[in-house]
């Protein structure tokens, strides 16, 4: 057992009011406090200056009778009654007096509280503010209106500059597209000189060998002529050398007489070209200076033989 529940239960049992109470809500009230059954009977024995006494297997119930001291008495095989309830007290004016007081202050703070929380909720206003409302109303509309005005004016302004821009925009556009025009219609005409002058130069690279390979065969003939011709040259000159010796030895009459023919016959032993040359009143711009040179001193000593010839003729003959 609990001693300390146990002490406590009959400190409890032992005040005067807890005695006049039912005994069953004495021990519903022990058992409450978590108290078993064996000590409530307990405590209820201590607290009737009695410890309980165990039977020979069962539980001994007691019956507690209020002396004349106020302290109840237990009897073995008795079954408690418990005690009358006291009569209700009964009220008179001044517990009237303080429970309307009570009541009457706890409405009127409910009633000034629903009046702060609820009271503008239903307040009709009066005959000025209206008119006050009236007047801020109209002083808002009339701001209102102006800054629509103002609204009104600057989106005009607006439409006015984005027109006028959208105008210069679509002038630099039409320009912008008339400089695009050219400037295609100048590439079209870049693209085809381009490739008139690429088909120019394709030509020339294709004429340019060819005309080398010409030139070349030109020069290579003009070579061969005039190795012809200095071969001619060479052997004219060696004829007119033997001629010239053949002069200075005594001939006969017959001979002499014949000895102007030599240069036409040393001349018939030139190239047509040479002879072309020689007789022509001006020189070809393709000989070179020396061999008109040659040609002309060739041409001296022929005059120079003829005239030699001449002069043994007429020597020999005197008349």
């Amino acid at each position: 057992m609990r001693e300390e529940l146990i002490t406590s239960a009959i400190s409890f049992l032992s005040d005067p009011k807890v005695q006049s109470a039912p005994l069953a809500k004495k021990v519903s009230f022990l058992e409450s406090k978590g108290m078993t059954s064996e000590e409530i009977e307990e405590a209820m024995a201590r607290a009737n200056g009695k410890s309980p006494s165990g039977g020979g297997g069962g539980a001994v119930a007691t019956l507690a009778q209020p002396s004349s001291g106020g302290v109840m008495m237990t009897q073995p095989g008795m079954v408690m009654q418990p005690p009358p309830l006291p009569p209700r007290p009964a009220y008179d004016w001044r517990d009237i007096f303080i429970a309307a007081v009570l009541a009457g202050g706890v409405g009127y703070g409910v009633w000034t509280l629903a009046k702060r929380l609820f009271g503008p909720w239903f307040k009709v206003p009066t005959q000025k503010e209206l008119e006050e409302d009236k007047e801020k109303l109209d002083a808002q509309f009339q701001a209102v209106e102006d800054s629509l005005k103002e609204i009104k004016d600057q989106t005009n302004t607006a439409l006015t500059t984005v027109t006028s821009q959208t105008k210069k925009v679509d002038d630099s556009l039409s320009s912008l597209e008339t400089v695009l025009k050219e400037l295609r219609q100048g590439d079209a005409q870049r693209d085809e000189e381009f490739k008139s002058v690429k088909g120019d130069i394709d030509a020339l690279k294709d004429l340019v060998p060819k005309t080398l390979e010409r030139n070349k065969e030109s020069q290579n003939a003009a070579l061969v002529d005039l190795q012809n011709e200095m071969k001619s040259l060479k052997s004219l000159f060696i004829s007119r050398a033997s001629s010239n010796t053949v002069e200075q030895a005594p001939a006969t009459p017959s001979y002499t007489t014949s000895l102007p023919s030599t240069p036409v016959t040393s001349t018939d032993g030139l190239s047509s070209r040479l002879s072309a040359t020689l007789n022509s009143s001006g020189a070809r711009a393709g000989i070179p200076a020396w061999q008109m040179a040659a040609s002309q001193a060739s041409s001296a000593n022929n005059n120079t033989t003829t005239s030699a010839a001449n002069a043994t003729e007429t020597e020999a003959n005197p008349s």
